[in-house]
């Protein structure tokens, strides 16, 4: 008989196979085994499971390994239980499209096809970490994780926790970041501000790599249709966790908002989930602080009133940032966002896009 592992059939096929080679039927080998005719029958049938005594018993019949018929048993219910499975998967299919599924399909985090419901609820399960919808609700709003409960009782509640699980997917563990150095982090400030002169990409990888090193991970995952969120800030087993969406694509708001999150991480505590564009006073207070450390309000009268990019570029040069933050800083002020735009660094995400 074969010895050629097929989940797609029952162990006792594999056994049927044996008996007709060797020539017996199930009544002699029910004698030879010490049972029933009728387990014997079961057995054949798959209704009965295989036990582990049963499979020394056919090893002294059969002169097969016990390990190679429990495989076969394994590989068998296993098989049984992943039909049951995805029966169930399907059936959270219309639950399922609360979630942004066709952004996750754009990125490559969905590779089912829309055809492929249990496949297309399985890979969203992977994403959010959980084993079914069901388990998300509980994670997500009665776990022991704060900035979860936080999030699910947001009206985007599915589309952020995608949002936020791609960033716990994206920082792969946390066992190799060091522990979190405050000291360290108000020391890198002055480093991080000479880096938006530096061309964006290069620039993001060392602070990537500068923040890491003082137990801040930062990291950029790409923003969901509708959600409107440019970073948020979360502390996971004692590090804070900072991720930026690039939702408007340009190294001024870039960098505002990384300095925003750094404001979260430094002046305030570590349980909340922090939203950039939530109205309340932790958001104004790493504005301010975003704000005054990227310009100083000793330079704020320094700062352009009307279209003057000369007078962008010496305020830039002498602060030691990009002349986008300048300018960015005089169109808000003026209202006026119509001119200066070669000074703004545009930023898009190289991410390999999944084929539907």
């Amino acid at each position: 008989m074969s010895t050629t592992l097929d989940y797609v059939v029952t162990t006792g096929d594999f056994i049927a196979e044996w008996m007709e080679d060797e020539g017996i039927n199930a009544a002699e080998l029910a004698r030879r085994l010490g049972v029933t005719p009728k387990h014997v029958s079961e057995l054949l049938s798959g209704k009965a499971p295989l036990s582990h005594p049963l499979a020394l018993a056919l090893e002294r019949v059969t002169g097969i390994p016990s390990r190679l018929w429990n495989m076969y048993e394994s590989g068998y219910r296993d098989a049984l239980a992943r039909e049951a499975a995805s029966a169930d998967l399907d059936s959270q299919y219309e639950r399922a499209r609360e979630f942004p599924l066709p952004y996750l399909r754009k990125w490559g985090f969905i590779t089912a096809p829309a055809r492929e419901r249990a496949n297309t609820v399985r890979q969203l399960l992977g994403v959010l970490g959980v084993a079914s919808l069901e388990a998300f609700e509980a994670t997500w709003t009665r776990g022991s994780v704060a900035y979860r409960r936080a999030a699910a009782r947001r009206d985007n509640a599915p589309a952020l926790a995608v949002w936020l699980a791609l960033a716990e997917r994206h920082h792969d563990g946390l066992r190799d970041v060091p522990t979190f150095n405050r000291p360290g982090l108000e020391a890198l400030i002055p480093r991080l501000r000479t880096l938006t002169r530096q061309e964006p990409v290069a620039a993001i990888e060392e602070a990537i790599t500068a923040l890491r090193e003082i137990g801040v991970v930062l990291c950029f995952i790409p923003a969901v249709p509708g959600l409107g969120i440019h970073g948020a800030t979360r502390w996971v087993s004692g590090h804070p966790i900072i991720q930026l969406s690039l939702l408007w694509k340009s190294d001024d708001q870039l960098w505002f908002t990384l300095f925003h999150e750094l404001g979260h991480v430094l002046l305030h505590g570590d349980k909340d989930l922090y939203i950039n564009g939530d109205r309340n006073t932790a958001e104004e207070e790493a504005n301010i602080y975003a704000s005054n450390t990227l310009i100083p309000p000793s330079f704020e009268h320094r700062i352009p009133r009307k279209r003057d990019i000369a007078a962008v570029r010496v305020l830039a040069d002498q602060l030691d940032i990009a002349p986008s933050i300048v300018l960015g800083r005089a169109q808000r002020r003026t209202k006026d966002y119509g001119w200066g735009h070669g000074l703004k660094r545009k930023l898009e995400f190289q991410m390999k896009q999944s084929r539907s």
